[in-house]
Formats: C-alpha cells, structure tokens, sequence
C-alpha cells in the first residue's frame, strides 16, 4: 500500500512537471510552427496528429467506439477547450511576443474564480480572494493600457485584438475544464481527448477555411523546423501535456492544477528572451508581477475555502 502510494505521488510530481515544463515552451514552438503554417491550418494539424495517435491506441488496446452522447460532448470540448483555448492562441501569436502571451493565460486562476458560480459564496467571503481578482484586473488593465499607449495605429490595433483574444481562450479554457470536470463524458480518458483531437482539427480547419488561410498554405514549403515544432506541439503540448492535466483533475482540486498558470509565463518569458530575442516592457514587466501575485493568491486561497 505504502509503496503504491508513493508511485502515485510520484506521478503526479512527473504529472505537474510536464504541464509546467512541455507548457511553457509550447508558446515558442507556436511562434516557430506558424512560419511554415497559417495558425488555425498549423492547429488543424497538430490536433489531428494527436488525435489519430490517441483514438489508434485506444482501439488496439481494445476499447469500444463512443457511443454518439459521448461524442457530441467531445465535439462540444473540443470546441470550448481546444479551439476556443488553443486556438485563439495560436492566432493570437502572429502578433504578440511568446512571453506576453503567455502572461495573458497566467489570468486562468482569475477566471476560475469569475466562472465558479456555484461557489461564489464561499470565494468572495474571502477578501484575500477579493484582492487577488482586484489585482488580475489591474494587471490586465496594465497590458492592454500598454498596447493602447504604444506607437504604431495599426500595428497596435491588431496586438490589442489578439490580446483580447487571447484572454477570451483563457476564459474558454475555464469554462470548458470546469464543465468537463462536472460533466465528463463516458469511455476513458485516452479517448475522449483523442475525439476531442479530431473534432477540433475538423473545427480548425473549418475555421482555417472561413479566414481564407487555404490560400496561403503550401506544405510543400514547410520547413523541417516548422514541423519539428508542429509535431512537438502534437505529441509533447497536446498528448503528454493534455494527459497529465486532464488526469491530475481527477487527483487534485482544479485550483491546485491551475497553478502551472504562473509557472508557465516564467518558461515562456526565460525561453523567448533567450532564442527569440524578446524584450519585456515596463508596463509588462508591471503587469505580468501584478497577474502572477493574483494567480498565486487567488490559487492558494482558492483551495483553502474549497477544503473548508
């Protein structure tokens, strides 16, 4: 029992390493697949490499094909969780620094709190948990006061636009996660994400359609870095990531899990300064202290009130 106990505890440190680690440099390898593929083109790809990879294992290891309730949840996810979270993403990028962005998702914990109706109560009795939803407001504030003052009419507009997306897949992501935790589809783990894979390739590409990328896409001219960092962000960002995460929500509370929020935007900024040669301004510097002091209050007061 003893030593059973120490296996799973030591799956869940490799668990929460992997989504703090592959996570982080996954904000550069999006910035690095989108020089060979427009980004909902480059997401469709990604996410069908992981889900044929998922759903082929599932049905060698012998498991049964979802029936159509669980597959109409799947699609449902894969819209909320994968295209709205993801994919907003990876459109975002072309215009805002890896760092920054990842900056914006640190807001996770903050939506976390906004979106749990159910424990409303409980959450804004707290007033360290006011605070920490006081100081995410002020830090998003803070960087899109940033964009809103920098040079460049047009060029700001479109980095304002992608940081309002980006925050709008952070909120996705939120709602989705706390929807699959509460209504979670039938069969394993291993094949719900792998349908959800494959229906948010379908949704990427029909999106990827709709924004005229068609055009502008020719595999032939993909780089063999480009799908180095497409097939990383499969196999690496997608399975292994999404696996540790989707399965560490059924051993810790969601709050504990939402801590690689502000674990990744350290990875994000270390990784982007050092291979991109990005810069972080004043005001993001500001703002990315403020959103990262809010996450980690909010997370570590978050669990408190939920354990009460």
């Amino acid at each position: 029992m003893a030593q059973r106990q120490i296996s799973n505890q030591l799956l869940i440190i490799i668990a929460f390493l992997c989504i703090y680690l592959i996570w982080g440099t996954t904000y550069m390898a999006i910035r690095i697949g989108l020089d060979g593929l427009p980004p909902f083109m480059m997401a469709s790809v990604r996410f069908m490499m992981a889900g044929v990879i998922l759903v082929a294992y599932c049905l060698w290891a012998g498991q049964k094909w979802p029936k159509f309730h669980s597959m109409v949840r799947n699609a449902f996810f894969a819209l909320i969780i994968m295209v709205g979270g993801q994919g907003l993403l990876v459109w975002s990028e072309q215009y805002i620094a890896t760092g920054y962005a990842s900056v914006l998702v640190a807001t996770i914990p903050l939506w976390f709190v906004i979106i749990d109706k159910g424990n409303w109560k409980l959450y804004f009795n707290n007033p360290f948990i006011i605070l920490g939803v006081a100081l995410g407001f002020i830090g998003i504030l803070t960087l899109f006061g940033e964009k809103l003052t920098s040079e460049g009419v047009a060029s700001s507009s479109l980095e304002l636009i992608a940081t309002g997306l980006v925050i709008v897949g952070a909120i996705s992501w939120v709602f989705g996660t706390l929807l699959y935790k509460s209504y979670p589809p039938r069969d394993s783990m291993y094949m719900n994400l792998g349908w959800q894979f494959v229906f948010a390739s379908l949704l990427s590409l029909l999106l990827s359609g709709i924004l005229g990328e068609y055009s502008h896409t020719d595999f032939s001219n993909v780089g063999i870095r480009a799908w180095s960092a497409i097939v990383y962000l499969a196999l690496a960002g997608s399975i292994v990531g999404l696996v540790a995460y989707t399965w560490l929500l059924t051993q810790k509370p969601a709050a504990v899990v939402g801590t690689y929020a502000f674990v990744n935007p350290i990875i994000a900024v270390l990784i982007g300064w050092l291979f991109a040669n990005e810069t972080i301004s004043t005001f993001q510097m500001v703002g990315m202290i403020i959103i990262i002091a809010s996450a980690i209050m909010i997370n570590l007061k978050r669990r408190q009130v939920l354990k009460s």
